[in-house]
């Protein structure tokens, strides 16, 4: 388009004296087309990104942590990175809805974004895959360096009490934590992985199962 543009304005150039305006109006109209383009493109992808995102709490939805993940895993195999899948739910998080209604239990589902995008770093991502459920993908992240950090991040988020109309809301949650490495391509089994290991995590109350130990 802006070839088409430059163009114009050599035709404009040479033709100035027989009809200025014919020209300046094609200029126009081409400058005008661009400038749609452009903004259509710009809505295109902020459509695409909101498809991605999980509209309470801001971080990437199913959908986009899907894609996220692929990604990862591809770039994993062909650069041999190494990372750490955290499945994260909350514990007895009906009886929130119940006792302070789906507002309260909104409130402690931002909070436990903000806390979760505050103890990760930019290169990790966060997603809300569910109602209560997140995961956390530590990218480029040591076995034992991310499974101390998936530690670090239960206890905030035990630590963590949300205030909601005067009332405050202690939160409890559990984590199952799975590696990856580049001999790893199913997304699926090791999202599966990371959350048998959570559902025991909460059966046991506390201590991080580990499905596959580390070698």
């Amino acid at each position: 388009m802006g070839a088409a543009v430059g163009r114009l304005h050599r035709i404009n150039a040479a033709h100035t004296d027989n009809d200025p305006p014919l020209v300046e109006k094609a200029l126009r109209a081409a400058a005008e087309v661009e400038q749609r383009l452009v903004e259509q493109t710009a809505r295109i992808a902020y459509l695409e990104n909101l498809s991605k995102t999980d509209e309470l709490t801001g971080l990437l939805n199913r959908r986009g942590f899907e894609d996220s993940f692929h990604r990862v895993l591809v770039s994993s195999g062909r650069y041999g990175d190494h990372g750490v899948l955290v499945a994260c739910d909350l514990d007895n998080f009906k009886d929130i809805n119940d006792r302070y209604g789906h507002n309260g239990g909104d409130e402690v589902l931002r909070q436990v974004g903000w806390l979760l995008k505050n103890h990760t770093r930019e290169t990790d991502f966060i997603a809300r895959v569910g109602g209560d459920e997140f995961v956390v993908v530590l990218v480029q992240t040591a076995w034992r360096n991310g499974l101390k950090r998936a530690q670090s991040l239960r206890r905030a988020l035990n630590r963590l009490t949300v205030t909601f109309e005067g009332q405050t809301i202690a939160v409890s949650a559990s984590i199952g934590v799975e590696r990856f490495g580049p001999e790893d391509n199913d997304a699926d089994t090791l999202v599966a992985r990371a959350d048998m290991a959570m559902y025991c995590n909460k059966r046991r109350r506390g201590a991080i199962t580990l499905i596959r130990a580390a070698e």
